[in-house]
């Protein structure tokens, strides 16, 4: 090694965060049973991190971009010949990473705030059935996630052996940092579906440049040099990266205002209301409202499914098809009705483990978060988490806990409301015994846009195909068949799309989608459409 390049960062979430794992939130105990969420990583000490082997991974793929890896690159991250002997180690050092809710170090230069597990999130997740759109059989799982707004401490050192090799990872270096500043790295679990978006923040920011062949450069190294640091911009004016070709993107943005309350029901009901919105943290002391990308990715794939089973003139399943054996062959059905449709699958990803082209989904969904912002004490209050709700005298004089008139108004405040609903008995007309809930309503809140991304590279030969598809499912989006969230039998879900967006691939500059459908690569798309339904599936 004659010299290296050192960074010490921050990666800021700016979505949440699952790197899986084998502790609780108690960090010990192995979490048991079907019903268990899907746990996160903890590290000996029992504090949430990264490990160095989810970044290093993240990273190398970064590096490899569309095409196959270099031998440059083989050098930098390391290789294996395979039937020989023959390899070295990666020269690319990454640390394991502390999360974090706040980027202070301690007087040893470590992280000095980490994250308090009471503050993880959940997201469910779960299957809606073609056959009886109710939740499938089997197909109901959660993951614990980190909110976004907190911080992952990033470690990096790349030692290089000569000066030609110093020049490349230099350049490659600013190349990395460039793209983490821009979020184009996602990190963990789940990215198609909105998790683990990272941005690197630019202060503080930390990066030095050793020389440690000379006596000089090891002296400055032991003196602390100020002339050792270095910024990024200058990496990228010592050299070009020798990078493969980068990823082929389409991003889609979608501006849709509600015109019924949209939620996805949160993961616990409160002590007053029944059916709560899900929230995700703004900052320390605010809430949002969200809209997981699994919820929006799961609604557009049902209506791709619709659209392409409508144009080939088939049926998704009848009731008469089901299988009426165990839970098991009601989920294997159901996993087979979803790996169906070739072009399905390319855009939204395999469902089963044995199905002959596997890979992972090309189209991502974004998490979709509020405009507006609730204090977090004012939710508690909603949930009972401050304090039991008071008690109103009821018909039959017993107590009947509601909300205080003051936390019903500065609710109303922010869009949201409370309902209540009852079921009415058949024979005596009346409200049926047990049948009475109430649904904390978001009736008058303004939403972030739906933002989507097709990597175009992992459609490869699908391509056309799948795009076309996403064209016609963004046109019923547009037109507003699709309904969002969830309750959608209810009133529930119902939006106006204003304005969608298509940036990348044929389309570099910005381009609405009605200048799209009526472009001539739309033409194009729709005849490789028209070739593809005249397949067998």
């Amino acid at each position: 090694m004659s010299r290296r390049v050192r960074v010490r960062g921050w990666l800021r979430t700016e979505s949440p965060l699952h790197v899986g794992g084998l502790s609780d939130s108690l960090g010990g105990a192995l979490l048991q049973g079907p019903t268990a969420p899907l746990p996160i990583a903890f590290d000996g000490l029992g504090r949430l991190y990264v490990p160095g082997t989810s970044l290093a991974g993240v990273l190398r793929s970064w590096s490899r971009g569309a095409g196959p890896e270099s031998a440059a690159l083989a050098g930098l991250w390391g290789n294996i010949v395979e039937g020989t002997h023959e390899g070295r180690a990666s020269r690319v050092i990454v640390a394991d990473a502390l999360v974090t809710s706040d980027h202070r170090l301690d007087e040893h230069g470590l992280p000095a705030s980490p994250l308090d597990p009471a503050l993880l999130e959940f997201r469910p997740s779960v299957g809606i059935d073609r056959v009886t759109g109710a939740a499938a059989q089997e197909i109901l799982h959660g993951r614990a996630v980190v909110p976004a707004g907190c911080f992952v401490r990033l470690e990096i050192d790349v030692e290089s052996g000569t000066d030609a090799e110093a020049e490349s990872d230099e350049a490659w270096m600013g190349a990395l940092l460039d793209a983490l500043q821009a979020g184009d790295i996602r990190v963990g679990a789940a990215t198609s579906r909105g998790l683990g978006m990272v941005r690197l923040i630019d202060d503080p920011l930390d990066m030095v440049v050793d020389r440690l062949d000379s006596p000089e450069g090891l002296l400055a190294v032991l003196r602390d040099d100020p002339a050792r640091r270095r910024s990024p911009a200058s990496l990228r004016e010592a050299a070009t990266p020798d990078l493969p070709p980068r990823r082929d993107v389409l991003e889609v943005r979608v501006a849709w205002r509600p015109l019924a309350p949209v939620m996805v029901r949160g993961t616990s009901n409160g002590l007053v209301v029944g059916t709560l919105p899900l929230t995700t943290r703004v900052g320390r002391r605010h809430l949002t409202l969200a809209l997981p990308g699994a919820s929006l990715k799961g609604a557009l794939r049902a209506h791709a499914e619709l659209v392409e089973h409508t144009a080939r003139g088939t049926e998704a399943a009848s009731a008469r098809t089901s299988p009426s054996g165990s839970a098991a062959d009601h989920s294997a059905a159901f996993r087979a009705r979803l790996d169906r449709l070739p072009a399905v699958r390319a855009l939204f990803g395999a469902a089963r483990d044995d199905t002959p082209d596997r890979r992972m989904g090309a189209l991502r969904a974004e998490e979709c978060t509020a405009e507006v912002t609730i204090p977090e004490s004012l939710w508690r209050t909603v949930t009972g988490g401050d304090e039991p709700p008071r008690g109103d005298s009821a018909d039959d004089g017993e107590e009947r806990a509601s909300l205080p008139e003051a936390v019903l108004d500065r609710l109303e405040d922010h869009g949201i409301a409370k309902a209540d609903h009852v079921a009415l008995d058949r024979w005596t007309g009346g409200a049926a015994d047990g049948r009475l809930f109430s649904v904390l309503e978001p009736h008058a809140v303004e939403w972030g846009p739906i933002r989507l991304t097709v990597d175009l590279t992992r459609l490869g030969d699908d391509r056309d195909p799948a795009l076309a598809l996403l064209l016609l499912t963004l046109r019923d989006l547009a037109a507003g068949r699709i309904p969002l969230g969830a309750l959608v039998n209810r009133g529930f879900g119902d939006v106006e799309v204003t304005e969608v967006t298509l940036t990348g691939g044929r389309w570099p500059e910005p381009a609405a989608l009605d200048d799209v459908l009526g472009g001539s690569a739309a033409s194009e798309i729709g005849r490789a459409w028209t070739d593809y339904l005249e397949q067998e599936v």
